[in-house]
């Protein structure tokens, strides 16, 4: 078997599941019209990042000293199907000990206030790596993820806000437990592709994806994301009605409209489509349908929508992940053009790259002015774009 990562392959069988024939068959006309040099080039530029990253590791195995960042660049090795990139890389190696050294007593992986956050990375490297060395780290990090989900158990009914979302930290102040759309788009991912490994941790290594049963209560994350929603199935009624999402209930991280509703943005509704199909909503549904509307009124490559340059990386890697998840390789924009979203990723971020191999935002925020964390953004991004060529 490749040494494809758990990640990325459970990416593709729910791609294939989520999808139709007929999203099948339009996968395979657009493969066929696609450039295979382009693929090349994007290929190559992902090993470029890949070498960039290499001298950048610390001493400790880390890169910048933090359990995420070092995870989110694992994340891209294992994901690259190339041998020199994969397990036996000594940059790999030295990079898992130091994840799985984070391992705190409560089944968290990392440091710092946004625990919940750096877990739900750090079990998406380990379980890319599928080394049995690791198991019981994978199966306690998950068990930390589903204790954080916020439900009853933390006194909350559906009615509250932050009901089946995932905030930075089960404990903690209120603003650091408050769930938002971000740290629940993270965990989702990472609880989805462990699903099967509480009763079978051998399936991760063999690379099945049949589900033995999860304990998430979906049914709780599916009555976050609608919250995050601005439509009218929300039960808070937001005053927008675009079926694009904001950051968390009250709160959008691109502010207000002109009659002070939260203003939807690309980066959490990419990230809010890409939960929906982890949790198995159908595309007939009108929440899916209304998401799916405003990413293709509002796609581009050039900017996050709603925040300009703040956030892009991010939202590029969010972008590819929800769209290849979703199983439609191309898509009409609001002045009726058709896209296809592989090739239009891989054309940016191949310009955008620098001459040593690096990517990194103009734009500080959200720590996107360290090329380590946005470079490993950019690989993973390519590998999803280039997985569907």
């Amino acid at each position: 078997m490749s040494r494809l990562s758990v990640a990325m392959l459970c990416v593709l069988m729910l791609a294939g599941r989520y999808g139709d024939a007929r999203a099948q068959e339009a996968k395979r006309e657009a493969g066929a019209r696609r450039d295979v040099s382009l693929l090349n080039e994007s290929r190559h530029s992902v090993r470029r990042g890949l070498q960039w990253l290499e001298g950048r590791q610390m001493q400790d195995g880390s890169w910048c000293k933090s359990s995420a960042i070092t995870a989110l660049v694992v994340t891209g090795f294992l994901g690259s199907k190339e041998p020199q990139f994969g397990p036996a890389n000594p940059h790999v190696k030295k990079g898992l000990v130091f994840i799985a050294g984070k391992r705190n007593k409560d089944g968290s992986i990392g440091e710092g206030p946004q625990i919940v956050y750096s877990t739900s990375i750090c079990l998406m490297a380990l379980l890319a790596a599928k080394d049995p060395t690791y198991d019981e780290t994978v199966r306690m990090a998950r068990q930390y993820l589903l204790r954080a989900q916020a439900d009853e158990g933390d006194g909350l009914d559906k009615d509250d806000s932050s009901y089946g979302g995932f905030g930075y930290q089960k404990g903690g102040d209120e603003e650091q437990r408050r769930a938002d759309l971000s740290n629940t788009q993270w965990a989702l991912e990472a609880l989805k592709f462990s699903e099967f490994v509480e009763s079978a941790p051998e399936k991760v290594r063999a690379g099945d994806a049949e589900e033995a049963g999860a304990a998430l209560h979906w049914d709780k994350a599916i009555n976050f994301l609608t919250r995050c929603q601005n439509l009218s199935t929300n039960p808070d009624k937001p005053k927008e009605n675009d079926g694009g999402f904001f950051y968390r209930p009250g709160e959008s991280k691109a502010g207000t409209t002109a009659t002070g509703g939260l203003r939807s943005y690309g980066g959490m509704t990419y990230a809010g489509l890409k939960s929906m199909v982890y949790a198995r909503m159908k595309k007939d549904d009108p929440r899916v349908r209304a998401a799916w509307q405003w990413i293709s009124e509002h796609y581009t490559v050039d900017e996050n929508p709603g925040l300009g340059k703040q956030g892009l990386f991010y939202y590029y890697q969010t972008f590819a992940k929800a769209l290849h998840v979703y199983g439609e390789e191309s898509l009409v924009d609001a002045d009726g053009n058709r896209h296809d979203w592989r090739k239009d990723i891989v054309n940016k971020l191949v310009s955008l790259q620098h001459g040593d191999g690096y990517w990194v935002n103009e734009n500080g925020r959200w720590w996107e002015n360290i090329p380590e964390l946005v470079t490993a953004y950019c690989v993973l991004t390519l590998e999803v774009a280039n997985a569907g060529w």
